[in-house]
């Protein structure tokens, strides 16, 4: 182990030395790229080495650092891979047990409302009734004693049904025995079943076009062979980039 150490420290010291090289060349480039203006061909044609110098430096820099990230990232995949195996079978029953829970739940509330219709109803044709009835006697009173008939009719006019509230299977939120609670919320699920009306109604403004999310348009116009110009209201721009081989 002591005949090699020196060696060790040496190749490290290498490693440094060229790590500096690089941090200091790279700084170098940097600034003059700041500092570069394009005026003249000859500014262009520096500009040009200066990019295809960035462009090595770069590759030097991906190179060092690549085989480290590869490694930490072979190494995060391996805890991800066990953390998912370890939850897998958890997270499956407790799926298994939510499904069971929100279809019974939801169940009761159908059977709830119902319930809750039927004693509306049944509150409202009470009201109905007690209020025909007083109108019937206000109209046979109507002849014998006018004043008694139109205070008749002012009760009448003040019935209103009762408000009337099923009783609740499950509340809002329960309290559990181990000391936790559970609290349901409502939510909605949403999904497009006629893409040509639902485009409309974007187009019309019922449907806000923050909701609509354009995706492969770049592949499409390429396919398409479009130039620039304004095409079904996408506007396509022509640009161009540098292809550098280091």
């Amino acid at each position: 182990m002591l005949g090699t150490a020196p060696f060790n420290i040496g190749n490290r010291t290498e490693e440094l030395k060229e790590e500096l090289a690089v941090q200091r060349e790279a700084l170098s480039l940097t600034e003059q790229a700041k500092a570069l203006k394009i005026v003249t061909v000859k500014d262009f044609e520096l500009a040009g080495e200066v990019a295809l110098s960035l462009a090595r430096i770069k590759k030097q820099i991906n190179a060092a650092w690549k085989p480290m990230s590869d490694k930490a990232k072979a190494s995060a995949k391996e805890i991800k891979d066990n953390w998912d195996k370890e939850l897998a079978p958890i997270e499956e029953a407790e799926s298994k047990i939510s499904s069971a829970r929100v279809s019974w739940k939801m169940e009761q509330d159908k059977i709830e409302r119902a319930r809750q219709e039927k004693l509306e109803r049944e509150a409202r044709e009470k009201a109905d009734k007690e209020r025909q009835a007083l109108l019937e006697k206000a109209a046979e009173m109507e002849k014998l004693n006018p004043k008694k008939a139109e205070a008749i009719l002012e009760k009448a006019e003040a019935i209103v049904e009762k408000p009337v509230f099923v009783e609740r299977v499950v509340e809002k939120t329960t309290k559990m025995e181990s000391g936790g609670s559970i609290t349901w919320i409502k939510d909605i699920e949403v999904e497009v079943t006629d893409i040509k009306q639902a485009c409309l109604a974007v187009y019309n403004g019922y449907i806000p076009i923050t909701c609509v999310e354009f995706k492969g348009l770049k592949a499409w116009a390429k396919m398409a062979g479009h130039g620039a110009g304004d095409y079904c209201g996408v506007r396509i721009t022509e640009t161009q980039r540098e292809s550098k081989r280091t």
